[in-house]
């Protein structure tokens, strides 16, 4: 493929970056200008074609890529594998399934490749991170982000995606009392949203396992939704443990990221004991050879003395 990025020899990262070999790159998502008033032209209607590109080009505007990415993250880490291993599908209506993502079709067409590096398996150009390649997405294949799909980044509310990023640039820990300026109509509103979503996903009344989950969910999601009077102040309750040790939360990325780094991490160790391993060769030889120089010069001395007292042996026969 490819590889565009900071400084590459076939052209700049297309659209972070700047046009590749010099010529000026067409927007996919440009529409043609109306016709100037007192042209004589008439009035062309946008095309099947065009309406659709408009409805798409409005919809991943008002949907923000990067908090839908951490969206996906987390339902990757805490829902999906539970509804697999317990044989659960969600119902049609339910806005956090797979096939609703708006941005399902570019998931598919991501590939991570050569160091974080990321290839678009649509045209394989290679890119420099994973805002690049979405970026590449809208401009040069804006038609395969569906229409009347779901943004899964409106959902970070009811996920907590941000929940430890906030204190951590406030510069303070989430602590036992909770988190402060706690506003009670949006808590009402946001556990009200969450219930919704939950129930829309697990109808309680469908089957024993969806009833449930229902109540799995509902637990990790919905019920810390709430405002709580401590020392004189209101103060949200804290989310369940597992979501304050979510990989996904932490900024840790994907699995295949926390593969990565695992990998790296594994490498380290291995190089590390190596290297402790060949230190302790190095000084083993060094003891043996200081060692041997010593026996040596014993020797040397051994000898010498024998040789003294072979000459004085003769000079007294001689005498």
């Amino acid at each position: 493929g490819e590889h565009e990025g900071h400084g590459h020899s076939h052209g700049a990262t297309e659209e972070a970056l700047g046009h590749a070999h010099g010529a000026p790159e067409v927007d996919a998502t440009t529409t043609p200008a109306p016709a100037e008033a007192g042209s004589g032209d008439v009035k062309r209607e946008p095309t099947i074609v065009e309406e659709g590109l408009a409805a798409r080009k409005e919809a991943w505007t008002k949907c923000d890529r990067k908090r839908s990415r951490e969206a996906r993250a987390i339902l990757n880490e805490e829902v999906y594998p539970v509804l697999t291993a317990r044989g659960y599908d969600f119902p049609a209506n339910c806005p956090l399934s797979k096939t609703s993502d708006m941005y399902l079709d570019n998931e598919l067409h991501k590939k991570e490749v050569r160091y974080a590096n990321w290839k678009c398996t649509y045209c394989q150009k290679v890119f420099k991170s994973e805002t690049f390649l979405e970026s590449h997405f809208q401009n040069r294949h804006p038609y395969t982000v569906m229409r009347d799909a779901v943004c899964l980044g409106d959902y970070c509310d009811m996920l907590e995606c941000d929940v430890l990023r906030k204190h951590e640039e406030k510069g303070y820990p989430l602590d036992a009392a909770g988190r402060a300026g706690c506003s009670p109509k949006q808590m009402q509103r946001r556990r009200h949203q969450c219930q919704s979503v939950i129930d829309a996903c697990f109808p309680p009344h469908h089957s024993n396992l969806a009833n449930e989950l229902h109540h799995q969910f509902e637990g990790l999601y919905c019920s810390h939704l709430m405002c709580a009077e401590v020392g004189g102040e209101l103060r949200s309750v804290l989310p369940p443990e597992r979501m304050l040790a979510s990989a996904a939360r932490k900024g840790k990325g994907s699995t295949k990221a926390a593969q990565r780094q695992n990998g790296w991490r594994k490498l380290y160790i291995v190089l590390g004991v190596l290297f402790g391993l060949l230190l302790i060769i190095f000084y083993l030889g060094v003891c043996l050879y200081r060692k041997d120089i010593s026996i040596v010069d014993d020797l040397r001395k051994l000898s010498s003395s024998k040789r003294k007292k072979r000459m004085e042996l003769l000079k007294a026969k001689n005498y």
